[in-house]
């Protein structure tokens, strides 16, 4: 019974952050159909169909967005070492907080959770610049710098 609660719980808190019905059925192997009906009675539409982008590099299309998904890799990074239940409450979490710290952000939940599989998968690593200590997302474009962009622009300007 717990664990039926449970997963019913994680759920909800999945479907409140509009994360794509595969993603929910994936996490709490509840039916897709049931998934499908709660979203569309939560949100008023259907949830997203088609499948889920392939890697990072599908999400950092521009350099807004890379800076987005580098913001959320840090997020995540804060709660990967966190005794949270599962790797769904770590994105969640990590999620939430990304949120609160860009409310105008573009990434949605499903973005989130494809960043998250590949900083776990370590596809993508998150590190530091070498020479001003900022955030750089590694791996997630073709630009294999270890630089963070503001010191590769300096460098690339003298």
């Amino acid at each position: 019974m717990l664990k039926k609660y449970k997963q019913l719980a994680l759920a909800m808190e999945l479907l409140n952050r509009q994360a794509r019905a595969t993603i929910v059925q994936q996490v709490t192997g509840l039916p897709i159909k049931v998934i499908r009906k709660t979203y569309k009675e939560l949100h008023g539409r259907s949830s997203g169909r088609g499948s889920l982008k392939f890697s990072t590099r599908g999400v950092t299309s521009s350099n807004l967005k890379f800076k987005e998904v580098t913001l959320f890799a840090v997020c995540f990074r804060a709660f990967d070492n966190k005794r949270l239940e599962s790797h769904a409450h770590r994105v969640i979490a990590a999620f939430d907080i990304y949120k609160q710290s860009n409310p105008a952000g573009q990434l949605n939940f499903s973005d989130a959770w494809v960043i998250a599989q590949d900083l776990r998968d370590k596809t993508i690593q998150i590190t530091k610049c070498p020479h001003c200590q900022s955030w750089v997302l590694l791996n997630a474009r073709e630009d294999l710098s270890e630089r963070c962009g503001v010191c590769k622009a300096n460098m690339e300007s003298r």
